[in-house]
């Protein structure tokens, strides 16, 4: 009991503001699970701010440290997408397994199996009838069944192919001659010239390298090489028809589709040759022959 005469000094109260930041600093600490430091936090001050016992208080007008820049992101690696030359349709392109399914009248040649003959309607069908031995027997036919190799090919192909991160076959037609191309591409026009030139490809030759004679001509197509095999009285067309990665190690893969033929037309191959190239000044490495 106070003594008489003395006056009685109120407790201090605490005011609802400082009671509300307490407790919203209470709960803060609670939800980011850092019970240690909230516990170093009460008995504060609201609002006071610590300096490390370390620090050393910055001199007046001393310039802020400068952000260091952040490191530029990595560039996404380009994506080479599968595609053909501009004279196969777009819409097919976009869809070649419909296209293979598609009905063309009158686009493919009769073939002929011993004593039958039928006429495909479909690039699946033109494949089923080849695979199964049905071939053209007349030159009409022969020269009509090559551009369903071509078409049919290109389609197949596609539809294996996948999009590549490395390309070094997009301009491997371009200034062309014997020396950048694979003996495969040689014309044979009798048994003897098939062995040489299947001893020439099991080497690893080039055309010019099997054929010192052969010499870069002149086409008349736009995007197609001509060789001419002046030993022989024969000439080499190549051409790019499509291209994508078909063996799914991400490096892309040309179809070239090679046509030989005489002068006087009596002799004439058409035959589509998968190659690919895995640096940009290797040789051209075929992966598969088509016929």
């Amino acid at each position: 009991m106070p003594a008489a005469g003395s006056e009685m000094v109120p407790a201090p109260r605490v005011s609802s503001k400082r009671q509300a930041s307490f407790l919203l600093q209470t709960l803060w600490c609670v939800a980011i699970a850092f019970p240690c430091a909230c516990n170093s936090e009460r008995g504060k001050e609201p609002g006071s701010v610590e300096r490390p016992a370390d620090s050393a208080e910055a001199p007046t007008g001393a310039a802020e440290p400068r952000p260091e820049a952040a490191e530029p992101a990595p560039a996404e690696p380009e994506i080479f997408a599968p595609g053909a030359n501009d004279e196969f349709d777009p819409a097919a392109i976009a869809d070649v397994k419909q296209a293979l399914s598609t009905i063309e009248e009158n686009a493919f040649a009769p073939l002929v199996y011993a004593d039958k003959r039928v006429l495909p309607n479909s690039c699946r069908a033109w494949r089923s009838f080849r695979s199964r031995g049905y071939t053209p027997k007349t030159a009409l036919a022969e020269q009509l069944d090559g551009g369903a190799l071509v078409r049919c090919g290109a389609y197949e192909f596609l539809a294996r192919a996948k999009p590549s991160r490395v390309s070094h076959v997009r301009d491997a037609l371009q200034g062309a001659g014997p020396n950048d191309l694979p003996a495969i591409v040689a014309s044979t026009t009798s048994k003897l010239a098939l062995r040489a030139r299947n001893g020439a490809v099991a080497k690893g030759l080039t055309l010019g390298a099997f054929l010192s004679g052969a010499r870069a001509g002149k086409s008349e197509l736009r995007g197609r090489v001509l060789i001419d095999e002046p030993a022989s009285a024969t000439s080499v067309i190549v051409n790019a028809e499509a291209w994508g990665d078909v063996n799914s190690d991400q490096v892309e893969d040309l179809l070239l589709s090679v046509l030989n033929s005489s002068e006087d037309l009596s002799y004439f191959d058409l035959r589509l040759i998968e190659v690919t190239r895995t640096a940009p000044d290797a040789p051209l490495t075929v992966l598969a022959i088509s016929e």
